[in-house]
């Protein structure tokens, strides 16, 4: 007499469907969701299909993507700024950061034609909106004011804006910069810090209080912002300048502890100190150390005056009207959509499968039960 079957071999193929179902779903709806907060997050341009961040331009400025300069090798972003009495921002924007330790690590680089201004171009800069947050300062931003790198720190008290002013050394044109910032934002009752390094030289360091301890935790900008040429500036800041452009590669965020730092070389007698000393102040402590060793800079070249290659257009103009948030910045998109469409297919293929499966499953069993 024929053995019978487990009764529930039969029912394996609907656990199987029911389990890989759930599994999908999860993984599904997991992939649909945005990133960890960004708190992870890499942009090294060399994807076409990658999907940039949300462009803050104000004007006719661009972010456009192209071969690199300067010797690099690969894509880079290319920003500009036109001095044409509207233009004033061109940023890539990344949201979402919580208000806890992260390291920022990107390369820069200035064309060998730029112009030395006294005036700030911010090509980095960490914001707290605001909820009034017409004219705040950002907390953090780095520039290059006249032939040298700065770091500027905010922090409220007492109802008032401070600054400490950080050299960082000296700007120089025709050299990738490669930049870290360990950051742990400060709260009401916890100091900060900032540690700085450009071509893996500590170049400087802040400590204590480093943001305002109200409204959102600081979101991240790259690219460049001149603030005196806002319009209602006037034409005087203008007058004479020629137009921004310089370059961005190489943006990586990552969630860190407090305290971690990106393991630089420490400064040594072959380094060359920065001009300047930092600004002192009764809160926070800042320091600034010497610029990186030529050896470190050997690794660069020099790019022809004016030099900037044909770029292919992957930039949204401020002039195209897009809508945007009330600082002029929004969510870049997570893509939801076709991660949901693609488990959605996953699973109708699976149940499919599991379907015949199972109706193959119980002939077997039928047949087996006929047999004399």
């Amino acid at each position: 007499m024929p053995t019978a079957l487990p009764p529930s071999f039969a029912y394996r193929p609907a656990r199987l469907l029911a389990a890989c179902t759930a599994t999908l779903f999860v993984a599904g709806v997991g992939g649909a969701s945005p990133a960890a907060a960004a708190d992870s997050v890499s942009y090294d341009f060399e994807s076409p299909s990658q999907k940039l961040p949300f462009m803050a331009i104000n004007g006719f400025g661009r972010v456009l993507v192209g071969p690199a300069p300067g010797g690099k090798s690969g894509q880079a972003a290319r920003v500009n700024i036109p001095n044409d009495g509207r233009s004033f921002k061109s940023e890539l924007v990344i949201k979402g950061l919580d208000a806890g330790s992260h390291r920022f690590s990107f390369a820069n680089y200035l064309p060998g034609d730029w112009q030395e201004r006294d005036l700030d171009t911010i090509v980095a800069q960490w914001f707290s909106t605001q909820g009034d947050g017409e004219g705040i300062k950002p907390v953090v931003a780095l520039s290059v004011h006249g032939g040298n790198w700065q770091l500027k720190v905010h922090w409220m008290s007492g109802g008032a804006i401070q600054e400490s002013v950080i050299p960082l050394g000296a700007a120089r044109p025709g050299h990738w910069n490669r930049w870290a910032f360990d950051i742990t934002w400060s709260s009401a009752g916890t100091p900060g810090s900032i540690a700085v390094t450009r071509d893996g030289v500590t170049v400087g360091t802040h400590q204590g209080a480093n943001n305002y301890h109200r409204g959102e935790p600081p979101h991240f900008r790259i690219g460049a912002y001149r603030p005196n040429w806002r319009p209602e500036k006037g034409p005087e800041k203008r007058a004479g300048a020629a137009e921004a452009i310089l370059f961005i590669d190489d943006i990586a965020i990552t969630g860190t502890v407090p305290g971690s730092r990106a393991n630089p070389r420490p400064t040594g007698p072959g380094t060359a100190a920065p001009s300047g000393s930092p600004a002192p102040s009764s809160s926070p402590t800042s320091t600034g150390s010497p610029t990186p060793s030529p050896s470190a800079s050997a690794r660069a070249s020099a790019a022809p005056a004016g030099s900037t290659s044909t770029f292919a257009d992957d930039a949204t103009s401020g002039a195209t009207g897009q809508k945007t948030n009330a600082d002029g910045t929004s969510l870049p998109g997570t893509g939801a959509t076709g991660v949901i469409t693609t488990a959605v297919a996953s699973v109708a293929a699976l149940a499919a499968g599991a379907h015949l499966l199972r109706r193959r499953s119980a002939a077997r069993s039928t047949r087996h039960r006929s047999r004399p």
